[in-house]
């Protein structure tokens, strides 16, 4: 399906890279990367990128790491 949207420049120039690297279009990155973010998680019948933006993600715990997470283990390792 066509339609219009407005994505940011940067958004954009990733979803292209990412296109390039798997050898697919930035319509489907941009549609499997939609997809796994409103099933909240991975799409199970899309490989996974090897990298997003340099980085390669960490698996899901199932566990969302909060600011309040993230102060507790600052306060525990005394930063």
């Amino acid at each position: 399906m066509r339609t219009t949207i407005d994505i940011e420049d940067d958004v954009l120039a990733a979803a292209k890279e990412l296109a390039r690297l798997q050898n697919i279009s930035a319509g489907q990155v941009v549609s499997r990367l939609l997809r796994q973010a409103l099933a909240g998680g991975e799409s199970q019948n899309q490989p996974q990128a090897r990298q997003v933006g340099g980085f390669r993600p960490f698996a899901s715990r199932g566990v969302i790491a909060t600011n309040d997470i993230v102060d507790r283990l600052r306060d525990q390792e005394g930063m």
